[in-house]
């Protein structure tokens, strides 16, 4: 089997355990979004729902581990997923479910862990908070913040 990126076969996974389909959605988008750029090719997606999200026994991770034997001849096989809890949240069911990816020659890989990290969110009351602290309050409400910029 090639490591050559270029080769690269990908078979996008997720679950949904609830009827809600944006997240779910959003993720797959992401999914193929970061296949795209990597110069991968998508075999498919295969998602899990309800009863058979929370288990062990998945049905579509099964038919995706087949078709990865299947398709995947002579080429890179990735499972490629959102984030680690799209396989499971139980690290040892995810182990699990990982190594029969393993078994058969393919990898795993999380788009989480590929991404640049993005700053921590920051609310309205923490940003209030930093303008309160930098400045001085003049009444209720109010606050005057002294701007350190360069002069023209």
């Amino acid at each position: 089997m090639t490591t050559d990126e270029s080769n690269t076969l990908v078979f996008i996974y997720d679950r949904e355990g609830t009827s809600q389909t944006d997240r779910l959605l959003a993720r797959i988008s992401l999914c193929r979004a970061y296949a795209a750029e990597m110069k991968w090719d998508v075999a498919g997606q295969w998602v899990d729902r309800g009863d058979a999200a929370v288990g062990e026994r998945r049905p579509f991770w099964q038919g995706m581990i087949a078709a990865m034997k299947q398709e995947g001849q002579g080429r890179r096989i990735v499972c490629l997923v959102a984030t680690w809890n799209r396989i499971a949240y139980l690290p040892v069911v995810r182990a699990h479910l990982r190594q029969l990816v393993t078994d058969i020659g393919g990898t795993c890989v999380a788009v989480e862990d590929a991404a640049t990290p993005l700053p921590p969110p920051s609310s309205q009351d923490a940003v209030l908070r930093r303008i309160r602290a930098s400045g001085v309050q003049v009444r209720p409400g109010t606050t005057l913040v002294r701007h350190e910029g360069t002069a023209s």
